[in-house]
């Protein structure tokens, strides 16, 4: 009796270290994932850094342009960009023209309304039936 309970307890002793160096294993894959992301963490952190600085550099080198370009146009006596624009008039469309001519999208839900075919509308406005129907879907 005595030599089974030694047997049961070096094989429950056995289990335990087993268990134990399963567990090690699984802790130090977790450290060194932990490692690894505060390694991506820090590059992606010195890669920010390293544009946060670009930019800023590049807006100096902007604003010392934007400066000087105010300067010469204050110079060469032309005025600000406020009279430039203030001159400024959009074309006015003729109104006695009527130009006005449908999108042929609108052209095809037009015709569906009406209760026309893909095939109809396709030989009516000559355009293929599969683009005709692929515009019926899109309408849904």
């Amino acid at each position: 009796m005595t030599s089974f309970l030694l047997v049961v307890s070096f094989l429950v002793d056995g289990l335990i270290l087993l268990g134990l160096m399963i567990m090690m294993k699984k802790i130090r894959r977790t450290e060194e994932l932990e490692r690894r992301q505060e390694q991506v963490a820090s590059e992606i952190e010195d890669l920010f850094s390293s544009y946060l600085y670009e930019i800023k550099e590049e807006n100096k080198r902007m604003e010392a342009w934007a400066s000087s370009s105010s300067v010469t146009e204050q110079v060469s006596g032309e005025g600000g960009d406020e009279e430039k624009y203030s001159m400024y008039v959009p074309p006015v469309p003729d109104p006695s023209v009527d130009d006005y001519q449908p999108s042929l999208h609108s052209k095809v839900m037009e015709m569906k309304k009406n209760g026309w075919s893909a095939e109809e509308a396709a030989r009516a406005l000559n355009k293929g039936k599969t683009e005709i129907e692929l515009m019926y879907k899109f309408n849904r």
